[in-house]
C-alpha cells in the first residue's frame, strides 16, 4: 500500500518533512507491508527531533469529544496502534502494556498515560472504542484511544512506524509497535511488543520522565 502522506491544512511535502524528522534511523515507515506482530527487541533509536504535536488534524476520542496530538503536550506517554475487531495482535499489544504498567514503580506508574489509536477508522467508532476498553478493563482516567480520519491514520502510522496492511476482509495484519513519546510530543523509544523482559520498556517510560 502507497502511504498517502497528508494532512488536513498542511501540504503533502509539508507533512513528508515532519515524518522524515520524527523516524529518523527508522525502518522506511513509509512502507506499510505488513511487519511480524510478534513482540521482539528494540527496532529503532529515539527521533532525534520533530514533535508529534505538529500534526494538527483532529481525532475522536471514546466519548465522541474531538481532540489533537497536542492536547498532551507536557505529559509523556505510551502509544500503539490497535483496532477494536482484531483478536490477535492488538489484545496482546494491549496486554503488554497493562504488563508494562504493572512492572512501573508505583509512583511513575501514576503520572503515565496510554494513547491508543486506532487502525480501522471506518469501523471504531466512539462506541466502538468504549466497548474495546471497558473489555479490556482500561482506566479512562490513563487510557485514551482515539481514532482520526483514514489520511490522517495513514499519516500517524507511518511517523510512529507502525506497518500495517488491510486484507480485504476486515483483518489489518499489523506490527506490534509501542513507542514512549516525551512531553514535548518526540517518540524517545520504539520496540516491538514489551517481550518477556519489560526492563527496557520501564527504563525508557522512566526517561522521559524530569
Amino acid at each position: 500500500m502507497n502511504a498517502s502522506w497528508t494532512c488536513r491544512g498542511r501540504t503533502t511535502a509539508v507533512v513528508a518533512g515532519l515524518v522524515l524528522g520524527l523516524v529518523a534511523g527508522c525502518a522506511r515507515p513509509a512502507n506499510h507491508a505488513a511487519a511480524p506482530a510478534s513482540s521482539g527487541a528494540a527496532t529503532s533509536a529515539a527521533a532525534e527531533d520533530g514533535s508529534l504535536y505538529e500534526l494538527e488534524f483532529v481525532l475522536t476520542d471514546a466519548d465522541g469529544h474531538p481532540r489533537h496530538l497536542a492536547d498532551f503536550r507536557g505529559q509523556p506517554f505510551v502509544a500503539s496502534m490497535i483496532y477494536t475487531n482484531c483478536t490477535s495482535v492488538c489484545p496482546r499489544v494491549t496486554a503488554d502494556l497493562q504488563a508494562l504498567d504493572d512492572a512501573l514503580p508505583p509512583a511513575l506508574r501514576e503520572k503515565v498515560r496510554f494513547v491508543l489509536v486506532s487502525l480501522d477508522p471506518e469501523r471504531d467508532t466512539p462506541a466502538a472504542l468504549r466497548g474495546f476498553a471497558t473489555e479490556h478493563h482500561l482506566d479512562p482516567a490513563r487510557w485514551t484511544l482515539l481514532a482520526a480520519g483514514p489520511d490522517d491514520m495513514r499519516t500517524l502510522a507511518a511517523v510512529l512506524g507502525v506497518r500495517y496492511r488491510p486484507d480485504g476482509a476486515g483483518e489489518i495484519a499489523h506490527s506490534a509497535l509501542i513507542a514512549v513519546v516525551d512531553g514535548g510530543g518526540v517518540i524517545r523509544h520504539r520496540q516491538l511488543g514489551a517481550v518477556d523482559d519489560r526492563s527496557t520498556l520501564v527504563a525508557a517510560v522512566q526517561k522521559v520522565f524530569p
